[in-house]
């Protein structure tokens, strides 16, 4: 049994980094709060290590308003996405 903690280790890992995977693709915002809470919280310790451990895991702002990923253009400028719907088109057979 002693020479299977390691095994158990590993595993406990794997299965720890699958949920958090998990977590991030499927809700975002919530996995986004939780990391910054936690950062902020390292950054508020008193060892500089600590500190840059946090500034490390510190997420990116979310950007808003034109180039920030928010929409797919707003008719300003050409270089707008296009749109994600096409039209289907059924053929009969001969």
């Amino acid at each position: 049994m002693s020479a299977l903690w390691w095994q158990y280790a590993v595993v406990g890992a794997l299965v720890a980094a699958s949920l958090l995977y998990m977590l991030r693709k499927l809700a975002p915002a919530a996995a986004w709060r939780w990391q910054a809470r936690f950062a902020t919280w390292l950054l508020r310790r008193r060892s500089p290590r600590w500190q840059a451990l946090g500034r490390r895991l510190l997420p990116a702002r979310a950007g808003g308003g034109c180039g920030g990923g928010a929409c797919d253009g707003c008719g300003d400028s050409g270089d707008a996405m296009p749109p994600l719907e096409q039209k289907v088109t059924f053929h009969r057979r001969r």
